[in-house]
C-alpha cells in the first residue's frame, strides 16, 4: 500500500511540474511557417500576425518561408513539427479544401494532421494585365481567348494554389480555354506578367495592388461579387457576364495536431484581439484585405463545407494533380 501512495506522490509531482512549466507558454521564439515565397498575400499577412503576435504575447514570432509544392512542403513541415506551440502555420484556404481533392497522393489530411488556430482575414482575387496590354478590358479578353483556345497564357504561384482555382473556374463558366503557366511563388508570376512572358495574371489583390495604383498593371476584374472600396472604378467579373461567378481566398492559422488546447486557447483570443485592433484593420485594408476572424470550431465547419464544394469544381473543370 505504501508503494502505491508513492507512486501516486509521484505522479502528482511530475503533474504539478509539467503544468509549472507548460503554464510558461510562450518562453522561446515562435516561428510561423509561410508555404509560400516572400512578398505574396500569405507571406504578407503572415508578417503582420507575427509582429502583432509578438506584441500580444511579449514573446519573439518569426516567420519562416518554406515554400513549394503549391505551398505542400510548407504545411507537411508543420504537420511533422512537435505540437508545442512553437510551430505554427499561416495558409489559404485552398491548402486546407480543394487540395484534398486536386493530389491523388497528398501527404496530410487538413483536419486529421493540424489543429485550427483561427481564420484571420479575407480577400478577393484580381484578373490583371500589363498596363500597356492590347487587352483592355473582359470584352477583349473573352473575345480574343475564344478566338484562339489556349493560345492566352495566364500565370499563377503554382498548380493547385487559390489563383490557379480561380482561372480554371473563370474558364468554366466563360467557355473559354486558356493556358496555364504555373510559377514557384506569386512573386516570380507578377514578374514574369511584368516581363511579357505571360498574357494576364489571376493574382491577390495584396500582390496586385501596389502595382495597379502606380499604373504598372491594369486591372480587369475583380472576383467577388461586389466591388472593392479601394479599386470602385473595377468592376466584379459577375458584372460584367458571369454572374454566378465569386471566389474569395481566406488565410487562417493552424498547428500541428495534438497541440494543447489551452495553448490553441490563448493563440485563438490573442488573434481575435489583434484583428479587433483599428491598425491591424487599416494595415490588411491597405492590402486589399479584410480583418476575417472565425473561432476554431467556425474555421473547421468552414473547411469541411468548401472541401465539398471545391470538389464540385475541381471535378467539372478536369483538374488532377500528382
Amino acid at each position: 500500500m505504501k508503494q502505491y501512495f508513492k507512486w501516486i506522490y509521484l505522479l502528482l509531482i511530475a503533474l504539478l511540474f509539467t503544468n509549472a512549466a507548460h503554464a510558461k507558454y510562450p518562453e522561446k521564439t515562435i516561428k510561423i511557417i509561410v508555404p509560400f515565397t516572400a512578398g505574396g498575400a500569405t507571406d504578407i499577412a503572415g508578417r503582420l500576425l507575427a509582429e502583432e503576435l509578438s506584441k500580444a504575447l511579449n514573446n519573439p514570432v518569426v516567420v519562416e518561408n518554406r515554400e513549394g509544392a503549391a505551398g505542400v512542403i510548407g504545411v507537411q513541415a508543420t504537420t511533422k513539427a512537435a505540437p508545442d506551440g512553437y510551430t505554427l502555420l499561416i495558409a489559404g484556404n485552398t491548402l486546407m479544401t480543394s487540395h484534398k481533392t486536386l493530389y491523388k497522393n497528398l501527404p496530410y489530411d487538413s483536419l486529421r494532421d493540424l489543429e485550427t488556430v483561427s481564420r484571420i482575414s479575407a480577400g478577393s482575387h484580381i484578373i490583371v494585365v500589363k498596363a500597356n496590354s492590347n487587352i483592355k478590358d473582359m470584352k477583349d479578353l473573352l473575345r480574343l481567348a475564344s478566338a484562339k483556345p489556349g493560345g492566352m497564357t495566364y500565370g499563377s504561384g503554382g498548380s493547385g494554389t487559390s489563383v490557379h482555382l480561380a482561372a480554371e473556374m473563370f474558364q468554366v463558366q466563360a467557355g473559354i480555354k486558356l493556358l496555364h503557366v504555373p510559377y514557384r511563388g506569386t512573386s516570380l508570376a507578377v514578374n514574369g506578367l511584368m516581363s511579357g512572358d505571360t498574357d494576364l495574371m489571376f493574382d491577390t489583390t495584396p500582390s496586385s495592388f501596389p502595382k495597379i495604383k502606380s499604373g504598372q498593371f491594369r486591372s480587369l476584374g475583380i472576383t467577388s461579387l461586389n466591388r472593392s472600396p479601394d479599386l470602385p472604378d473595377v468592376p466584379s467579373v459577375a458584372e460584367q457576364g458571369l454572374p454566378n461567378y465569386e471566389v474569395l481566398f481566406w488565410l487562417g492559422l493552424y498547428a500541428p495536431k495534438g497541440t494543447p488546447a489551452d495553448v490553441l486557447q490563448l493563440l485563438e483570443s490573442s488573434i481575435q484581439k489583434i484583428l479587433a485592433q483599428d491598425n491591424v484593420k487599416k494595415k490588411l485594408a491597405d492590402l486589399g484585405m479584410s480583418s476575417f476572424f472565425a473561432s476554431r470550431a467556425d474555421l473547421t465547419k468552414q473547411i469541411t463545407k468548401e472541401t465539398a464544394e471545391w470538389a464540385d469544381v475541381i471535378k467539372k473543370a478536369g483538374v488532377v494533380l500528382e
